[in-house]
């Protein structure tokens, strides 16, 4: 099965509509890596799930800082390569589904 995504790096301090425009633009499922995880907050949270929502994708992000959780839609990752497991995993339940 070929995991089909793109990869978005988040440049420190993107404003809130910049990241809505460039959201918008994805039809993929998306891996996200932030050069200053600091900047995540419940904007990106909020716009993460919607986009899980909206267009039925997968996003997850890089990082070792934080672990899923049931109140977020998207996923974390610490690697790359794990990253890439969980949306190849999340597009099979989806085809289950």
């Amino acid at each position: 099965m070929s995991i089909n995504y793109s990869t978005l790096v988040l440049k420190k301090g993107l404003d809130k509509e910049n990241l809505k425009d460039l959201i918008s633009k994805f039809s993929t499922n998306i891996i996200v890596e932030f050069e200053d995880f600091n900047d995540f907050n419940l904007f990106h949270e909020n716009s993460f799930n919607s986009y899980v929502n909206l267009k039925n994708k997968s996003i997850v992000i890089l990082s070792d800082k934080h672990s899923n959780s049931d109140k977020y839609k998207f996923s974390f990752s610490p690697t790359i390569q794990e990253a890439k497991d969980i949306i190849q995993i999340e597009e099979i339940e989806r085809e289950i589904d």
